[in-house]
């Protein structure tokens, strides 16, 4: 997590505690001594699944590596719901990056494959 820029956090549990105790710890350490953030606030979560073997065509003697097949999804329509994963990031920096999650007023969430897990942040006061 990085203020003002995108930030990154690998999560590697679905554990809902253990995914916001990540966010948070990160946060703190980005926000080191800064104070907290006031409104109006925007919050920019993109939100990363690491793709499944199926979205792949496997190696083998014409193909030496795995390659990505075209007719794989570049977004996640799976759960979890976009809106919970924004729910437990934007709880997850209150206290941490600014006081209250009210002082959000635009907020834009993403939900795609890519090769690792995990979610980069940005927060901007307006």
């Amino acid at each position: 997590f990085v203020r003002g820029d995108r930030a990154v956090v690998n999560s590697t549990t679905a554990r809902l505690d253990d995914w916001r105790h990540a966010i948070a710890t990160e946060a703190r350490d980005a926000m080191a001594s800064t104070p907290l953030m006031e409104g109006p606030l925007t919050v920019s979560l993109w939100f990363t699944f690491a793709r499944p073997a199926s979205h792949y065509l496997p190696a083998n003697s014409r193909r030496p590596v795995r390659v990505l097949r075209l007719d794989a999804p570049e977004y996640v329509t799976t759960a979890p719901d976009i809106d919970k994963l924004e729910r437990a990031a934007l709880d997850a920096m209150a206290g941490v990056v600014y006081a209250n999650d009210r002082a959000v007023v635009r907020l834009h969430g993403d939900k795609r494959y890519d090769e690792w897990s995990g979610v980069e942040v940005r927060v901007v006061r307006l």
